[in-house]
């Protein structure tokens, strides 16, 4: 019987779909990281590193995220800028760890980041000029 029911089981669990991350989910998520990553550069800005530290941490936890979409749809580009994005907040992060932060360096990671996000802002998404909020593209899936 034991036998009989871990089958069951195991057929079961196999047979759970994977779970799409949908274009709803991408807008959720670039709904709070937008604001989250806007007030990292700030605390950056204001030589706040901790507070900055906090901030990355949450906004690179966001954005990782984001690969299964782009990956989904292959976009392979897409996927690139967000591993150059993921990879500057790595960079930025180990900068910010060092006993001196290097106020320049981190300036310069932070620009590398705020590059990536920028490149793919311009190929998948598009600000309401009303409300100024972002969306995807109509049509960036196609």
């Amino acid at each position: 019987v034991v036998a009989i029911f871990g089958v069951v089981v195991v057929d079961a669990l196999a047979q759970k779909p994977y779970p799409i991350y949908t274009t709803d989910h991408l807008a959720a998520t670039m709904e709070t990281l937008g604001p989250n990553f806007i007030a990292t550069m700030q605390s950056l800005d204001a030589a706040d590193y901790a507070t900055t530290k906090e901030r990355l941490s949450r906004s690179r936890e966001q954005l990782a995220t984001t690969v299964t979409f782009w990956r989904d749809y292959e976009r392979d580009d897409a996927v690139g800028y967000v591993r150059a994005a993921l990879q500057g907040m790595d960079d930025l992060d180990a900068a910010l760890s060092m006993e001196l932060v290097d106020s320049m360096a981190v300036e310069a990671v932070a620009a590398e980041i705020r590059a990536a996000c920028t490149s793919c802002h311009a190929v998948y998404r598009e600000q309401d000029p009303t409300t100024g909020d972002y969306r995807l593209k109509s049509g960036a899936l196609e």
